[in-house]
């Protein structure tokens, strides 16, 4: 079979057209989608690691705040006790004469830590005694917390209020 030049060169074209289409189908195409979802997951990974330098931020805070916690329980015994610091605070507070009981109990946890916690009923006080007495508990600098807040009107005085308030504070077993 002879071929003539246009035919030769017609063949030469779709040969070298057909070679480029499959070039473009074999290497071209899966690097182009290669590079799309690269594109992709690098996107989605800068967002994971925004997010875990954010999660390493809290982190960090959580631990700072652990070892301000462990060196105030560290602190001298005297320092930390629970009972006398309230009394000092009722006192200021001038609500000495309006506690009905106080009633101190003492628990472990997990064999490190000692939980003091002390259950304080107040009658017949007013929002404000009972503002600045809850105000100093914490301002404190011991590790003292308020667990339960408990408060009704008072039952001859509707303008005074009855309150019963559960205290905490944690200590470190053989500090004292």
């Amino acid at each position: 079979m002879n071929l003539t030049q246009r035919e030769k060169q017609t063949i030469a074209a779709g040969a070298v057209l057909f070679g480029l289409i499959v070039a473009f189908q074999v290497f071209v195409k899966p690097a182009i989608n290669r590079v799309r979802t690269l594109r992709r997951v690098v996107s989605d990974k800068q967002q994971l690691l925004g997010e875990l330098r954010a999660k390493s931020e809290q982190y960090k805070a959580v631990s700072r705040g652990l070892e301000k916690i462990r060196l105030e329980m560290g602190r001298k015994p005297e320092e930390r006790k629970i009972l006398s610091f309230v009394e000092r605070t009722q006192k200021d507070s001038g609500l000495m004469q309006k506690v009905v009981y106080m009633k101190p109990s003492t628990m472990t946890v997990k064999d490190v830590y000692e939980q003091n916690t002390i259950e304080i009923k107040l009658q017949s006080i007013t929002l404000d005694q009972l503002i600045q007495f809850l105000l100093k508990i914490e301002s404190s600098e011991l590790t003292i917390g308020i667990r339960t807040l408990e408060i009704k009107r008072g039952l001859r005085d509707l303008g005074l209020l009855d309150t019963t308030i559960q205290l905490v504070s944690l200590s470190l077993i053989g500090s004292d």
